[in-house]
């Protein structure tokens, strides 16, 4: 494990806001071709007939088409740079996203479920709020929505190997026309192209994936990564159909609750987020924050309303909602460290 530098608390306040919004996880799935929990690279075949086929040179476009400094490439391409591979696979359009958000009068929500891969041998950082944005016809730009879906995309640390896989979520006039997603790398040591753009209005002949094949150590229940004077454990693992009366996961769902203590062997107090620095992970990429109404249930819940004081050690449960039976299942902490990124893997099942 590597221990090279202190804990960043400036890199908890950076991404405090953003994380918090982003990886806040509600409402209706707006794609399910990507719930499985597999990583092979078989093809599959989605609802509307699309091959699932895995990336390959044919239908990627590479860093050897980088002397424009742009590369523009058909929804369900791949975009392979030295460092990061990514692929917008899909796209759909709603009114209203959960419960609660809906869209503007004369607008709608355009849903891209997008996935990132990390190609490198060591951590790096990506952002789809820093980094994408939507230009029409006219020539107007869309930032990303803080929209609520089932798989908001999970930017920040990826791991050598790992997959991010999600939804991006922009709010645009109804007659909007001409879209385009752009990624701006111009400050970003990702790709040799200075900007990528996907042309929505245009699908590949076969959607292309990206398979996670995680390239770090991966830990089990019992096991503790440490860095830098902070050590995570998890003690075991649980799955429940109904946590009390009134907690029941959506159908089609269960919770899994992973038993995790945090111990501050620093001499500072230490300021722990499970929104920010907590995630279980599928086999494919997806990404899950803890449900709030299942880990308020739990007798032995973690509790993170104060900070961990020097020497001290904090345990407790959190209860995350996953669809029956994915496997693998990963439970995930991340160190947050701003100059020397580090998560620790812990394979559930």
């Amino acid at each position: 494990m590597s221990n090279e530098s202190q804990f960043s608390r400036r890199r908890f306040v950076a991404l405090g806001t953003l994380a918090a919004l982003a990886g806040c996880s509600g409402g209706e799935d707006t794609s399910n071709s990507d719930s499985d929990g597999s990583t092979t690279d078989t093809a599959t075949t989605t609802g509307d007939g699309v091959s699932d086929t895995p990336a390959s040179d044919d239908d990627a476009a590479s860093e050897e088409d980088a002397g424009s400094q742009s590369a523009t490439v058909k929804l369900g391409e791949v975009v392979e740079g030295d460092n990061l591979s990514m692929v917008a696979r899909e796209t759909s359009t709603t009114t209203q996203l959960g419960e609660f958000q809906e869209a503007g009068n004369g607008n709608e929500f355009v849903v891209i479920r997008l996935a990132v891969k990390n190609t490198s041998d060591s951590f790096i950082d990506f952002s789809s709020f820093w980094q994408t944005r939507l230009k029409d016809s006219e020539n107007t730009v869309y930032d990303p929505t803080f929209g609520a879906t089932a798989h908001p995309f999970d930017g920040g640390s990826l791991a050598p190997g790992e997959v991010s896989r999600g939804d991006v979520v922009y709010e645009v006039p109804k007659n909007a026309e001409g879209l385009n997603m752009q990624f701006d790398f111009s400050t970003f040591d990702l790709f040799s192209f200075e900007r990528v753009v996907i042309n929505l209005g245009q699908e590949a002949s076969s959607i292309s994936n990206l398979s996670q094949d995680l390239d770090v150590d991966i830990l089990s229940p019992g096991d503790s990564a440490s860095k830098n004077g902070v050590k995570a454990t998890v003690h075991g693992v649980r799955t429940e159909s109904q946590l009390g009366e009134m907690a029941q996961p959506d159908e089609g769902n269960e919770y899994v609750i992973p038993d995790i203590e945090i111990t501050n062997n620093t001499d500072e107090a230490l300021t722990v987020s499970t929104l920010l620095q907590m995630r279980i992970k599928t086999g494919t990429g997806l990404s899950y924050t803890a449900d709030t109404m299942g880990s308020s249930a739990l007798d032995q819940s973690y509790k993170q309303g104060s900070d961990i004081a020097p020497g001290e050690a904090r345990r407790g449960e959190l209860a995350f909602q996953v669809e029956e039976g994915v496997e693998p299942l990963y439970f995930i902490f991340d160190f947050l460290d701003l100059a020397d990124s580090y998560k620790a893997f812990w394979e559930l099942r």
